[in-house]
């Protein structure tokens, strides 16, 4: 039976792959080469077009060669579009192309008519006969306009994932709702000390990442943790945070109490590790990828304020929505009370130095950058709680700083 991070694994491998779609497209065209001749037999009835023997294998052979050389001018397209957004934006915008399903289904049927095109020029003409299966034939020249339909589809979705503002919103909407999945409570108070909760004279046995090359931390399973700490009457630590890289045998838990290295093993099958990060289960995700966009827009080499100032809107919208919640404080208790669980977790003033910092250091000499960064933090401190405007007015403090270095 599969663990909680296999079933994890699995599922993001499913949602991430390019060819499950297209080779299941091939799967059918294959399927309908084969059901399509045997249906026309059973059909009397003519089609509103009929083909001749020779019109059929002619039209059969230049959608096969016309849809081969068509798929791969669509692969420049999407490539160009990659190195597009790549070099403009952030490479991790890949990842979402990957799990865009209208690139995989519009490939699938590229590749599902070339096939079945292919496929269906044998029972043209077989023999001596004259026999065309009329309503296969049908079916490929539908096929065909099918995939000129998915192909503006694409047009349009690789044109609107290179625009500036449909990626930066993108990526916004992705953030929301990551943050309103993680953080659903409104804001209550202060959070406390997550690890100060643990004894560190009971700490003990370390649990390490046996991933070959290592991974980054994507999720975790927090009540299977703290049900299989129940069980073994221990605490534990997760050391990396989600979203970190955690090295081949480098630590993950640190047990607190008496424990077997067996059964504290048991602990990896309630985190995932995979090659890069993910939304899921990572607020400061988002938050990342859009300062990357802005601190890349503000480089000399493509020099567009413009972008960055879209980008810091998004950030905006993010952190007036975290202001709002009630972040955890990386403590679980089992049903009794007890403390099982701890972990690292960005607290408000992380929120803010992530999403400053780095632009503040690339955009303190653009005055519509510092301008807007102004306007942020003055919007932010009169909507967020009391106890989160320290932290509000030392990042104003720092921007006054940076300001007055650039123009000294």
């Amino acid at each position: 039976m599969l663990t909680w991070s296999q079933r994890f694994n699995l599922k993001a491998s499913v949602r991430s792959s390019m060819w499950l779609i297209p080779a299941g497209f091939i799967v059918l065209s294959i399927a309908l080469s084969v059901f399509m001749p045997w249906l026309d037999r059973q059909i009397t009835a003519d089609p509103l077009y009929g083909y001749s023997a020779s019109s059929a294998q002619a039209t059969l052979s230049a959608i096969a060669s016309g849809m081969l050389v068509f798929t791969g001018f669509v692969f420049s397209i999407l490539t160009f579009a990659i190195q597009f957004g790549a070099g403009t934006y952030t490479p991790r915008l890949l990842r979402s192309i990957s799990t865009d399903n209208t690139t995989k289904v519009a490939l699938g049927t590229f590749i599902a008519t070339f096939i079945y095109a292919l496929l269906l020029l044998a029972e043209v003409a077989p023999g001596d006969s004259d026999y065309v299966p009329q309503f296969s034939v049908l079916l490929s020249v539908v096929s065909v306009g099918i995939s000129i339909l998915l192909f503006l589809a694409l047009i349009v979705s690789v044109t609107g994932s290179i625009r500036p503002g449909r990626v930066v919103g993108d990526v916004e909407r992705r953030g929301r709702h990551q943050i309103s999945a993680a953080f659903p409570e409104p804001a209550q108070g202060p959070a406390t000390a997550a690890v100060e909760r643990l004894d560190p004279d009971a700490a003990g046995l370390v649990v390490a990442n046996p991933t070959h090359g290592g991974g980054v931390l994507q999720a975790l399973h927090v009540p299977g943790v703290v049900d299989l700490a129940k069980e073994l009457g221990v605490a534990v630590e997760l050391l990396p945070a989600v979203g970190d890289f955690s090295p081949t045998n480098g630590p993950v838990f640190r047990v607190y109490g008496e424990s077997d290295d067996q059964r504290a093993h048991q602990f990896l099958d309630w985190v995932a590790f995979g090659d890069e990060r993910t939304y899921r289960q990572d607020p400061t995700y988002p938050i990342r990828i859009l300062v990357d966009i802005a601190i890349r827009a503000l480089s000399p080499a493509i020099n567009d304020p413009t972008t960055a100032r879209e980008a810091l809107g998004r950030i905006e919208d993010l952190l007036l929505l975290l202001g709002s919640r009630q972040l955890p404080d990386g403590v679980h208790r089992d049903p009794d009370g007890v403390v099982r669980f701890v972990y690292r977790t960005p607290a408000w003033d992380d929120y803010l130095s992530l999403a400053f910092t780095e632009i503040r250091a690339c955009g303190a000499d653009a005055p519509l950058v510092v301008d807007q960064m102004r306007d942020i933090l003055a919007g932010l401190r009169g909507l967020v709680p009391a106890w989160r405007r320290k932290a509000i007015d030392k990042q104003s403090w720092l921007l006054e700083e940076a300001v007055a270095k650039a123009n000294a």
